[in-house]
């Protein structure tokens, strides 16, 4: 019984573990992604105060929808990355524990 409370331990541990590897990523992704975005906003509000006419300002902002676009698809796109990974891990370490306690089970 003890054996069985120490896998139980060991699985728990293991999974844990990596959700805390998979939480750690998105946190990085969102801080990433956080700076990334204050300087571009900088940026653009630099280049949205120099437009001279109300048409060089509308040129200005529709330049600067494009990129906004594709930083939110590459977000995403790398938020998908990571829960995918971090679901397939826990999946495997999981069907391993999985795997392992049912043949101690018929073992015994």
């Amino acid at each position: 019984m003890k054996a069985g409370y120490g896998a139980q331990l060991a699985a728990m541990t293991e999974l844990t573990g990596t959700a805390v590897e998979g939480m750690e990523k998105m946190i990085n992704l969102n801080l990433n992604t956080i700076k990334a975005s204050l300087q571009a906003s900088a940026n653009s509000s630099q280049q949205m105060m120099s437009a001279t006419t109300p048409q060089e300002w509308m040129s200005l902002r529709s330049a600067q929808a494009q990129p906004a676009v594709e930083n939110a698809f590459h977000y995403c796109h790398h938020m998908a990355d990571i829960v995918s990974g971090t679901h397939a891990e826990i999946a495997r370490v999981a069907s391993v524990h999985v795997a392992d306690a049912s043949r101690k089970i018929k073992a015994a």
